[in-house]
């Protein structure tokens, strides 16, 4: 998870002029749903650097899409998943 943490801290650092991802920036805790989620809007904010294969050649796109990657990688963001749950109840 630290390592994860580390690479949210770098791409935070490179993020582009939009408001949603200002909101979920301007929590205290970002976790996997957040990365979701601005995976998902740079997809529209980085539309155009997308190459002849259909990949996204934006390292900030990059970067975000390594982190998801990260906390799929044996299964990190179930127990993430499970203690947000476990807050709302």
């Amino acid at each position: 998870v630290l390592a994860i943490r580390e690479k949210i801290n770098a791409a935070i650092q490179d993020m582009p002029e939009n408001e949603e991802i200002k909101q979920l920036l301007a929590g205290a805790y970002l976790h996997y749903f957040h990365c979701l989620r601005i995976v998902e809007i740079l997809k529209g904010t980085e539309a155009s650097t997308k190459n002849l294969f259909g990949r996204y050649s934006s390292r900030r796109m990059k970067d975000w899409q390594e982190i998801v990657s990260l906390y799929e990688k044996e299964n990190t963001y179930l127990g993430k998943a499970a203690l947000a749950a476990g807050r709302f109840r």
